[in-house]
């Protein structure tokens, strides 16, 4: 099944590679492929170049994504900036408001998201309990995204899944001196950002403030977002540099929910019921800070010590009641990086151990007109997690290499129920997780690299309530087998990804027929397979072309209740593909096509959702050195489609409200400036 389903995008892809790029001497040592920069390089290019360098040490799979790839269009949400990362599934449903997974990790939560760490700048930033949201990120405050898929995350301590994601954000030393940019587009998006940055030879800081809103194209679906992001750098002298980060984030967002079928077929643009009336919405305030020192005494040595704490604010009206939130989280991080080898063989050894803090304040309501009713919980809750993690790589040859690496994870999740006391918990998990890779550097723009992991996972508190038919769940553990091939030649950049993780007690998050989540519960065991594809290629001097393809194959194995059933939620195949001729420097025409197949709506397969196939439209150019216009057209045929569902239990083939309307044809339009 798995070989029939990729044998077409593998062809496409093998067929690229072998292009007359691929016709490369293969050097005696080993070297790491590096990303051709045209003309002089700037300084945001070598850090992109040298982050690629870095990740491609890794035995297994791993992205880097120049904000270049990305900026050049919409630019709004975590959808836009991933679009083209192999592995990763990122639909935008509505407004900012996003489903995100990584292998299927967090495959059913409706809300948020987790399986998955996030970091902005080698920083954490999702909770202790393993819960995160990506209101936080600011997509124009990114020099570029590293993205490591699976246990490849380990060496930054991550134990989930779907593995980690960093946002790095530019410096005073690799940013423009301004920038400015306005955008403008359907369904009253209006967006102004304002960077600018400065160095000399000992000090350097940056400032980005960006403003966006939009009207929505359904019901009771408008944004509006403020989002500061600064940094400031100092070299102490030549082994000791720190850096001071602040974010500060003020996100609200008008929740449409799902409907059914029929509201479908009568009013696409419709709210949920009572959505508007009781003014459903996820409205988000985040302060934070963070400080971290880097100790590199000699080249290939460093020792890089983090810290930081945040505020943040939750407030949450839903159709069913109202959640106010509020919560403050602190961690620390040492990690170590030393490259011990000589004379070409790889000896680099990466420890490190990290410990967060989470402590919050949950107060629920009933919502009888978008305020605060009668209180029906408070719950005080308190998470820990404690990390310590080693990776040892070892060149057996100069092209051949073994990594070994181990983490040993702690986390605890206490919850006062201070309304039912019976709801209330005090757990402890514990996991120890290895992990064995290899890699082989067969040509000096080819490497081949395979791995077997170990991953663990226990409920954020979001999913962990106790209720009397549904007890707390347990920690989610997998044992994941990868195999790829990555070449990076020049502008040629082609990778081909198989992975297989046996799941022991998947965390599955469920909803009842109206939308709203009763919770989650751990299935027996559960297969995650699939396939990733990534190309970027020139096809000529002034044609390339960028495409992901991603192969989900989610199943139960053998349970009681869904046999070997395809497990709800995301498609079995996500393609996006694009095109882009660059006809002059003041003009290039991208067009691109994304199709996803159907998706089941429930775990015992009843209703499905029907895929669909857009059409999208890229513009832009640079009218001088300085100045930069682009224009980006969504469904540009106009096609009714589905962009994302609830995930249900078992529907007995009824309809209900589990569907996510996609927007109509949109235009976005975007002027840059910068000096």
């Amino acid at each position: 099944m798995l070989l029939k389903t990729t044998a077409a995008p593998l062809a496409l892809l093998l067929a690229a590679a072998s292009a007359p790029a691929f016709a490369q001497s293969h050097d005696a040592a080993t070297t790491l492929p590096s990303v051709e920069i045209v003309g002089r390089p700037t300084a945001r290019q070598i850090a992109v170049e040298e982050a690629t360098v870095r990740l491609n040490q890794r035995a297994g799979a791993v992205d880097v994504i120049a904000a270049s790839e990305f900026d050049r269009g919409r630019a709004t949400t975590l959808g836009d900036i991933l679009t083209y990362a192999p592995g990763v599934v990122a639909q935008t449903r509505h407004g900012e408001e996003v489903r995100f997974s990584i292998r299927g990790s967090g495959i059913q939560r409706g809300f948020l998201m987790r399986g998955v760490q996030l970091y902005q700048d080698g920083v954490p930033m999702n909770l202790a309990d393993g819960g995160g949201d990506y209101q936080s990120i600011d997509p124009l405050a990114i020099q570029h995204i590293e993205v490591w898929r699976g246990a490849n995350a380990l060496e930054y301590g991550s134990s989930t899944l779907g593995g980690a994601i960093n946002f790095v954000t530019p410096t005073g030393r690799t940013a423009d001196l301004a920038r400015l940019r306005f955008d403008v587009g359907s369904f009253g998006q209006q967006r102004a950002h304002l960077m600018v940055g400065a160095a000399d030879a000992t000090t350097d800081g940056l400032l980005s403030v960006t403003r966006s809103e939009q009207d929505g194209w359904r019901d009771h679906s408008a944004t509006e977002a403020t989002r500061i992001t600064a940094n400031l750098g100092r070299r102490f002298n030549d082994t000791l540099e720190g850096r001071l980060l602040l974010t500060r984030v003020d996100s609200e967002l008008e929740l449409p929910g799902s409907i059914s079928r029929a509201a479908l077929d009568a009013d696409r643009r419709q709210a949920a019921p009572n959505s508007d009336r009781l003014n459903a919405g996820n409205n988000y305030v985040l302060t934070r800070a963070a400080a971290r020192l880097t100790w590199a005494p000699s080249e290939g040595r460093s020792i890089t010590a983090s810290a930081y704490v945040s505020d943040r604010d939750r407030f949450h009206p839903m159709t069913f009641g109202i959640l106010d939130q509020q919560s403050q989280d602190l961690g620390l991080d040492v990690r170590g990086v030393f490259d011990l080898g000589s004379g070409g063989l790889t000896r680099r050894l990466v420890v490190g151990a990290s410990t967060a803090r989470y402590e919050g304040t949950e107060n629920r309501f009933t919502n009888p007109n978008g305020s605060p009713g009668v209180r029906t919980g408070l719950n005080d809750v308190e998470a820990d997690l404690q990390t310590v993690y080693a990776e040892y790589s070892h060149g057996l040859t100069t092209d051949l290499t073994v990594q070994l690496g181990a983490q040993a994870t702690r986390a605890t999740r206490k919850l006062d129920n201070r309304t039912t006391p019976s709801g209330s918990y005090d757990e402890t998990f514990e996991a120890f997780s290895p992990k064995l890779g290899l890699l082989w550097q067969a040509t000096s723009a080819d490497q081949v690299f395979a791995n077997v992991s170990r991953s663990f996972e226990p409920a954020p508190f979001g999913e962990a309530p106790v209720r009397p038919l549904l007890p707390l769940p347990d920690a989610q553990e997998a044992t994941t087998l990868e195999l790829g091939w990555r070449r990076q030649a020049g502008p040629v950049q082609l990778e081909a990804t198989a992975y297989r993780a046996w799941i022991d007690r998947e965390l599955l998050a469920l909803t009842d027929a109206t939308g709203t989540s009763i919770g989650t519960a751990n299935a027996d065991r559960t297969i995650h397979q699939g396939v990733e594809l990534g190309a970027r290629l020139p096809l000529t001097e002034t044609v390339s072309l960028r495409g992901a393809y991603v192969l989900n194959d989610f199943r139960f194995d053998g349970d009681a209740q869904y046999g070997d059933r395809r497990i709800a939620g995301l498609p079995e195949h996500l393609l996006h593909a694009e095109v882009e001729w660059r006809i002059a420097p003041w003009l290039s025409v991208a067009p691109s096509v994304e199709w996803q197949s159907d998706v089941w709506i429930d775990h015992a397969n009843t209703v499905k959702s029907s895929g669909f196939a857009l059409a999208h439209l890229r513009l832009g150019g640079d009218v001088t050195p300085r100045v930069r216009w682009s224009a980006d057209v969504r469904n540009l045929f106009d096609r009714e489609y589905i962009a994302g569902t609830a995930v249900q239990a078992n529907v007995r083939g009824a309809d209900g409200a589990y569907y996510f309307p996609g927007d109509p044809r949109s235009v976005y339009v975007g002027l840059e400036w910068r000096y």
